[in-house]
């Protein structure tokens, strides 16, 4: 709940106060900054084709808000992400994925969750007959990166929404 000065916690603000676009007493001196945050959140099953639906929706949805060359990145890395739950999550049956793309100011954010609670999430080497590359590229295009185990495995990762590299 919120308190506002003059104004009990339940009590609406009189509409007239409102209309006539005048601040109330209370808000005299108080300025706000309001800012649009662009979000899209998909939940998948984990299917081959999970990472093909999360990079072609991501990519429709954030294409007027980004850079071309950072929806590359976004594009590479919601792959690169999905594909490592659905690797090395140790998913059951009706387990979902999820990817979430945030675009707030200049970074864009993209989270990927699966219930596993087991496996490594860690840089390897790339090796050569494939594989590796996820993290990796993750290290490599991101401005920063993380996991996140409170309920199950969130990882994350931040880039430029501007040119990109």
């Amino acid at each position: 709940m919120c308190s506002l000065p003059g104004y009990m916690s339940d009590q609406t603000i009189p509409r007239t106060e409102v209309e006539s676009g005048r601040s109330p007493e209370w808000a005299r001196g108080i300025r706000v900054k309001l800012r649009i945050v662009e979000a899209i959140e998909l939940s998948l099953p984990p299917a081959p084709t999970a990472p093909t639906q999360a990079r072609s929706e991501v990519t429709a949805r954030l294409a007027s808000l980004v850079g071309a060359r950072s929806l590359e990145d976004v594009r590479l890395l919601v792959t690169e992400l999905i594909t490592n739950a659905l690797r090395h999550g140790k998913l059951r049956t009706g387990d979902r994925v999820s990817v979430k793309a945030s675009v707030d100011g200049d970074v864009v954010r993209i989270e990927v969750h699966d219930p596993g609670r087991d496996g490594d999430v860690a840089q390897r080497p790339p090796g050569p007959r494939g594989g590796g590359y996820g993290l990796y590229l993750v290290e490599q295009l991101a401005k920063r990166w993380g996991v996140d185990r409170d309920d199950g495995t969130l990882v994350w990762c931040e880039l430029s929404s501007g040119a990109g590299r």
